[in-house]
């Protein structure tokens, strides 16, 4: 077993106990029935939100989210906020040419401070994002879903935004970690020739609207953003090939040691996960 067991754990504790999740429940002296229809107070649901009910058994609910694609970033973000400097160098910065041995920082919901957007304002959300003194690297994760332009462009707008908070980065890169199946049409579906990309990027004419605070910031910093496209870097990875990086830097692990013993179950956990989840193309 490992550590993954606890995510699961987790999982199913909410699924029993959904009160953790912000929910009340309702109780039957407060039900109404008349025939086939069921009326409850008004008072006692939120008028501006939808009504839930449970549609899957604790059993096939894990089933069913082990192929999604929210579930593996959870453990991603997991195992990357914990793995070595070194490590996220072997990951995601040798992909793109770089050598950088950090310090990282792993930077996720916080960008809604960071670049003072607003606790309430939701402007993107990205799968992985690494900032070291030297670099800042993007990691966008897929499985079943399409590669768009917009993807590519959140990310430009954050590199862009990082830049503005913490100076100017000697390298800037962005990994796709997808399907190997989804390799031939990737970076035409994301706007591209290749894995090439410059400020030329920002002439599109854009098939589904940016985000507000994006375009905004495509409006008013444009030859910063123009900047940080001239110098991106581009990486596309397989799941498969993904897995196989990890599990070549565990190889040499030493067991014995207890930082070398946890590393090893970091990284156990997460291929583990990886080879159970379905939609990575792992056979």
């Amino acid at each position: 077993m490992t550590w993954r067991s606890k995510y699961w754990d987790i999982i199913d504790q909410l699924y029993w106990w959904p009160r953790y999740l912000g929910l009340t429940s309702i109780n039957q002296r407060h039900w109404r029935i008349e025939g086939e229809r069921l009326s409850i107070p008004l008072s006692m649901v939120n008028r501006s939100g939808p009504l839930y009910t449970r549609g899957m058994r604790s059993s096939e609910l894990i089933q069913d989210l082990h192929g999604k694609e929210e579930i593996l970033n959870h453990v991603f973000d997991l195992t990357f906020a914990i793995a070595p400097d070194v490590m996220i160098e072997a990951c995601f910065a040798e992909p793109l040419g770089f050598r950088d041995a950090g310090p990282f920082e792993s930077i996720g919901r916080e960008v809604q401070n960071r670049y003072r957007w607003g606790a309430e304002t939701n402007v993107t959300q990205q799968d992985g994002f690494f900032v070291s003194e030297r670099s800042a690297i993007g990691v966008e994760l897929k499985l079943g879903s399409s590669s768009w332009p917009g993807q590519v462009a959140k990310y430009a707008a954050l590199l862009a935004w990082e830049e503005l908070q913490s100076g100017r980065k000697s390298q800037l890169g962005l990994v796709f970690i997808a399907p190997e199946s989804a390799r031939a049409t990737h970076w035409r579906k994301c706007g591209l020739e290749g894995d090439k990309i410059d400020a030329s990027f920002l002439d599109q004419t854009w098939t589904r609207p940016l985000p507000g605070q994006i375009q905004q910031l495509f409006a008013d910093e444009r030859e910063r953003v123009a900047d940080v496209l001239d110098r991106l870097q581009l990486a596309f990875v397989s799941w498969e090939a993904f897995r196989d990086r990890l599990t070549r830097y565990r190889e040499p692990l030493d067991r014995t040691q207890p930082g070398d013993q946890a590393l090893g179950k970091l990284i156990d956990g997460f291929v583990a996960q990886l080879n159970a989840h379905r939609s990575t193309g792992i056979g």
